[in-house]
Formats: C-alpha cells, structure tokens, sequence
C-alpha cells in the first residue's frame, strides 16, 4: 500500500521543472526584446552622426543576459541534485527590472554603463546627447567604477536599480545595532547617512558619482530604483528611505512603478527615438552645407584629376562609398530653410573664386541673389539637369537669407554666452549663433566647430532659460572641385578711394593679369 507522502517527491520534482521552464522562458522574451531593441537602434541611428553608438547602448546587458541564459540552459540539462538550486538563484530577476525600467524610459543612452566613481577634481562630462551623443569623459580607474543600470533622457536621468527587500533592510539594521524605540521623537529622528546600511552605501555612491557629472551644464539626476521595497509598513525603513532622499537621489518604490509597457514599435521609438524627432520646422544651413549642396562632388561622378590635391581624392573616394545626397536630401526633407546673411556671402564668395561652371549653376539654384525669381518647380528641374541623382519633389527652394539678428533673437544671449560665441570665427557664429537664438536647428558640415561649441558650452554655469542648441553635424563633407589654381579668377580690391586714379597700387600690382578681376 503506497504511503499518504509517496507522491511529493515527484510532485516536487514536477513543480521545479516548470519553475525551471518558466525562468528560461522568461530570460529567452527578455533576450528577444533586446535583440529587437538593437535592431531598431541600427535602423533608427543608420548613417546618422552617432552611427557608432548603437552597439555600446546594449553590450555590457547583453553580455549579462547571455551568460544568464547559459547558466539556466545549463542547469536545465544537468543530473546534478543542485542543479534546481542553481537555477532559482539566478539572476534573472535583477536583470528584467532593468529592463522594464528602460521600457519606461524616454531616449536611453546606455544600459548597464561603469562609469567613473571618483574622487573628482572637477565635475567630468558624462555619456550622453550634447550636440551629438557621446560617451563623455567617464572611464573607470583604478579606484573603481560606478555601475549606473539605465542611463535615459539624453543623459540626464541614471537609474540605479536595487533589489533589497522590507525584511533584508530590517536585518542591516539589527546588523548595525540600529533601534528605533516605540516614541513619535525617536522615529522621526534623522538617520546619519554615513551609517554601514547597504541601501544608504548605493545612494551615497549614486548620489556623489552623478554629482561628479556635468551634462549639458547640469548634473544627472539620480534615480534608485527598488521594487521590493514597500514604503509606508515599517518605520525603520521609511526613515533609511528618506535619509536616502536627503542625499539627493529620487526613490522609485514598489507603489510608484508602474507596470512596463507592452513591448512596441511605439515603445520603441519612445526608448530610441529618431533624432530628427526634434528638428525645428524651419532649418538653418550652414555655408558647408550650402558647397555640398552644390558641389560636383555630390551631384556627379568626379574623374580623378593630375592636379587633384589629397583632400580632393578623399572626398571623391567617399563619394564612391556613399552618396552625400543621400545624407542630406533625408534631413532636409519638406522643411523650410534658411542660412544667414554671412552665410550666404561666405558661400558666394567660394563660389565666385573657385566653383565650376556647374557648381556655379547649382549655387543660383539653390541660394538666390539676383532680382530673378525662379518658382520652386523650376528649380528642382534644373537642378536635376545637373545632378546624377534624384532630387526630391518636396525639397523647398530657394534657401532664404535672414538678418542673423532676426526679430532681436541675439538678445536672449547673457553677455556670458556672446562672449563664449566669439571663439567661433564668422561667418560660423552668425549661423550658430542664429540658429541658437531662434530655436532652429542648424545643419552643418563642420564637426571641428561643433566639438569646439560643445566643450565651451559645458563651461557656462548654467544655460539659464535657454535650451541646449539643436544643431545637426553630419559625419562628412564635400568641397567644390573647382577648377586648377592657375586658371582661377583671382579677385582684388583697390584699398581707399581710387574712383578717379588708383593710388594703391592695384592696377600697378594686377592690371596686366588676366586672371584677376579689381574691385
């Protein structure tokens, strides 16, 4: 006669098996999100200026997870009495409320991202969007690293996830011989934040590493994440929760998470959106833009040339590679652009010194600085003319030139801010300047610049109520090609009155040359 008991253990080994079955199936969903999450990531960010990026947003997680999964499968397959152990004390169940907390968030820029714990001599960028996203100046030393789990909001918001329960805070307590007696005075006293709980450890530690953090002339702002915390049941932990607070760090309790969202196309373009999600409706063209525009470079198939220089053999072998075109047309889109006076006179400059007939043509086209008016249509097909590509029905000619001062927008900047602008030479500033004061993003070429606003902005105190400039670089550039130095048009101006009689010496120096033209 079987026992009343001779079915538990079978019953028991049967409960395991699919307590088994269920975490593996658990971390194969979440392994599937997160591949999906990186192939957005490649598609979103494809030859955008952050191309780079993607597989840095996601390794050190990945890496996690796969080693997870291993660990599980593993033990699945294993005889070994232990094996079940193993599998329930796997680390799963840290790993997917970082998950969930990135599927809450808005433009994650990392996840599970060591960055440098101090101590700071003074704050250090940290990873995130300035003008182009970036991994910043944190590196882990030999002093040791700080682990921030979800870092979203562009850079400006670290979460750090924790799985400490009511009942193991309640032990760090007793373990620290701290009591907190039955009286309204005793409870309501502040704990020293420099106490031996490990709760308070991470929160002193998130707090102190954010603040060694700079990101867009702001430290982050630390998030510590518990969603095995119940606040409101224990008095002890209410007050390790609010000696937490008073660090500095923002707490996310059981009862403030809501559940994650279900897993989207929508939700991705919410965690990783495009960046052109936040272009202005008007954009601002810098000159560099303006000579791609018209260059031969982008819009034929440029012969190498005896006379070509290095510079001129690079750009064509990048065009080889990929078409500049097809960078720009995407950006610009239907949207209505603009570039500044100085701008304007830059590029006609270039193009009265160097362009070829074509670029010439192109130039006219694009920019207008005649009383000519062309109607929009008109231009878009005489462009194609000149171009072996397809030229975009909706892109808006011509480009209009505006006062880089429109309606007064320069006098938003503190005296502060004009000072920084001043490192930028013209006819750069006025475009950066403009572009910045009238809240439209500027599309440019000129990477070396904008490392250069970046690292000077990062100094400021504080934007006030400005927002950070939008401002698009794009990963390349294309010159005009020109024509050989000995067959250019040289350009002279007389140097004072000399209406009647040149008494500088122009005509003297120049009159004879044919390639010269005197002003």
């Amino acid at each position: 006669m079987n026992s009343p008991n001779s079915g538990e253990p079978a019953q028991d080994a049967a409960a395991e098996s699919a307590a088994s079955e269920e975490l593996l199936r658990r971390a194969e969903v979440l392994q599937a999100e997160l591949q999906q999450f990186a192939r957005h990531l490649t598609e979103v960010y494809d030859d955008y200026y952050f191309q780079h990026m993607p597989a840095y947003m996601y390794t050190s997680f990945l890496s996690e997870l796969r080693s997870e999964l291993d660990t599980l499968e593993r033990a699945r397959q294993s005889t070994d009495p232990l094996a079940s152990h193993r599998m329930q004390s796997t680390n799963l169940p840290f790993l997917e409320p970082i998950w969930d907390t990135a599927k809450r968030s808005r433009d994650v820029v990392r996840l599970r991202c060591p960055v440098s714990a101090g101590p700071f001599k003074k704050q250090i960028l940290a990873p995130g969007t300035r003008i182009v996203r970036t991994q910043g100046e944190s590196q882990s030393s030999r002093l040791g690293s700080f682990v921030v789990d979800v870092i979203a909001d562009g850079g400006h918001s670290w979460y750090k996830i924790s799985s400490m329960t009511n009942k193991r805070l309640l032990f760090d307590f007793a373990k620290e011989a701290v009591y907190v007696g039955d009286s309204d005075d005793d409870e309501d006293a502040v704990l020293h934040d420099d106490l031996d709980i490990p709760l308070l450890k991470l929160a002193r530690g998130l707090a102190s590493t954010a603040k060694g953090h700079r990101i867009q002339t702001r430290h982050p702002v630390p998030f510590l994440v518990l969603p095995r915390i119940i606040e409101g049941e224990h008095a002890e932990v209410d007050r390790v929760l609010e000696t937490c607070r008073q660090l500095g760090v923002s707490l996310l309790c059981r009862g403030d998470l809501s559940p994650p969202p279900p897993f989207s196309d929508s939700l991705l373009h919410t965690m990783a959106p495009s960046p052109k999600a936040n272009f202005s409706k008007v954009l601002n063209i810098d000159t560099s833009v303006l000579v791609a525009l018209a260059s031969d470079f982008s819009h034929t198939n440029v012969t190498k040339q005896p006379w070509f220089s290095h510079s001129h053999n690079d750009h064509a072998d990048l065009e080889s590679e990929q078409s500049m075109l097809s960078l720009v047309y995407p950006m610009l889109g239907n949207h209505k652009l603009v570039c500044t006076n100085e701008a304007a006179m830059t590029f006609f400059h270039i193009v009265d010194t160097l362009a070829t007939d074509s670029e010439k043509a192109r130039a006219e086209l694009i920019l207008c600085r005649s009383d000519t008016e062309k109607p929009r249509e008109q231009r878009i097909e005489e462009l194609k003319l000149l171009s072996i590509h397809e030229v975009p029905p909706c892109l808006q000619l011509p480009i209009s030139i505006v006062d880089m001062n429109e309606d007064g927008c320069q006098d938003r900047f503190s005296n502060l801010i004009k000072e920084k602008l001043k490192s930028i030479m013209n006819p750069g500033r006025s475009v950066f300047s403009y572009g910045w004061a009238s809240e439209r993003t500027t599309l440019t070429c000129n990477s070396v610049v904008i490392k250069q606003l970046e690292k000077d902005l990062e100094q400021l105190p504080s934007l006030e109520n400005l927002p950070w400039p939008s401002i698009w670089p794009f990963p390349t550039s294309r010159p005009f090609v020109g024509i050989p130095k000995g067959t250019r048009s040289r350009v002279r101006k007389h140097i004072g009155d000399c209406s009647v009689s040149c008494t500088c010496g122009v005509d003297q120096l120049y009159g004879q040359q044919d390639n010269v033209t005197i002003l």
